[in-house]
């Protein structure tokens, strides 16, 4: 049997690059840019308010963590989110997520299978910038 990988066919990946004065404003600021890949965030009300708070070992893996919460609570509620709050201390992060339940006045765009842990990247330079892969 023979076989041809097309890898101009099917790109199952979106990068995007984010930055924040803080470390806050970077985790909002990637917060958003997943949600926009998701849907439209234009098109999300602010009916309803979660919040959430999460530990991990470093900087990275706290933010792929809370990347990791926003695509479940996607997969698992129906939820989207167009504005945080996000305060960090050292390990720990907590946040209030702005936004609804999936209806039919949201524009959906891709569905974000996972984070990824691949190239993610925080780094501190005049500002903060963050590397991100998601899976879709």
């Amino acid at each position: 049997m023979k076989y041809k990988y097309l890898d101009d066919v099917a790109i199952a990946d979106i990068a995007f690059r984010a930055e924040g004065k803080n470390l806050n404003e970077l985790f909002e600021t990637a917060a958003l840019a997943t949600e926009d890949t998701m849907i439209d965030t234009k098109t999300i009300k602010h009916t309803l308010v979660k919040e959430i708070e999460v530990e991990e070992e470093d900087i990275e893996h706290l933010l792929f963590k809370f990347l990791s919460e926003l695509v479940y609570l996607k997969d698992a509620e129906l939820l989207f989110f167009s504005k945080f709050e996000v305060n960090i201390n050292g390990n720990k992060l907590k946040a209030k997520l702005f936004g609804d339940k999936l209806n039919d006045d949201m524009i959906f765009k891709n569905d974000i299978k996972a984070i990824t842990m691949h190239m993610l990247k925080v780094e501190k330079k005049e500002k903060y910038y963050a590397t991100i892969v998601l899976d879709i």
